[in-house]
């Protein structure tokens, strides 16, 4: 019987545990990181096998997009989930490859309580009975006196409750390509403040600088205002793709206002 009782709970708390990938299970794709566009974004081929980077969980998720952009990787999907199921890295490592990720950054479990539940447990029982008697028969030669006994046995279950207690865990990965690039910028609309600073509603700022790319090498930095290119006045983010789109491959001049100066910075883009 206890070999059973064993037995039964080993299954019950596999079955608790799974073999499932959260990673996979969990998997969001990034706004219109859809398979063609991210072929279109990438600098190179998908690897065989991701480059894998661990760390704890982010709390600032800006700073930690940037400082990936900075050096040219682009976020294509995430996973986040929490579960009382132990997860293994290789899951993630796997799905880095089903979406073509050039890397993986896999987040430290981050331990976030436990639930106790009960689990039924329904074992056979029986019971056994017994009964005797006598009988007298009367004949010509006189009384006879007969003698017997008898078991009865009765099958049931019995149903107990076997307390299962769950660690739970956040669990979280993200997936990202290595980004082509003409020029190594990530711009934005302009702030009001800087909307005053500039006299003008149409230029864009910097955010990002992609290490080793024709930007970063023309020192043009984070927090400057790009005002034109080649004397061409830019009209926000698509407008400056647009310009850079014409000129690809050629050297581009850029007007820049920086702490109250406008300056100009040659830069060869990329094709």
């Amino acid at each position: 019987m206890n070999r059973l009782i064993t037995f039964t709970v080993v299954v019950a708390v596999g079955l608790l545990t799974g073999c499932a990938s959260g990673y996979r299970q969990f998997y969001t794709q990034a706004n219109g990181a859809t398979p063609e566009a991210v072929a279109r974004l990438r600098a190179a081929p998908a690897p065989a096998n991701p480059l894998v980077e661990r760390m704890a969980p982010p709390t600032d998720a800006k700073a930690f997009g940037d400082a990936f952009r900075k050096r040219g990787y682009e976020i294509i999907g995430t996973s986040f989930f929490n579960t009382g199921r132990r997860q293994n890295e290789d899951d993630a490592i796997q799905q880095a490859r089903e979406v073509g990720a050039d890397m993986v950054v896999i987040f430290s479990p981050k331990y976030t309580g436990s639930i106790t539940t009960s689990m039924p447990l329904s074992l056979p029982t029986s019971t056994t009975s017994y009964s005797s008697g006598t009988a007298t028969a009367f004949g010509p030669n006189g009384a006879v006196t007969a003698f017997g006994s008898g078991t009865t046995t009765t099958y049931g279950t019995t149903t107990t409750y076997i307390p299962v207690t769950t660690h739970r865990s956040d669990y979280g990965a993200i997936y990202l390509v290595k980004q082509r690039t003409r020029l190594g910028i990530r711009s934005r609309g302009l702030t009001d403040g800087e909307r005053q600073s500039v006299q003008s509603n149409q230029a864009v700022a910097i955010d990002v600088v992609v290490d080793d790319t024709p930007a970063y090498y023309a020192d043009i930095l984070p927090g400057d205002i790009i005002l034109a290119v080649d004397g061409t006045i830019v009209q926000g983010t698509n407008g400056l793709a647009n310009l850079l789109s014409e000129r690809s491959g050629q050297k581009v001049t850029f007007s820049i206002y920086r702490h109250g100066q406008r300056i100009e910075k040659v830069v060869q883009t990329g094709s």
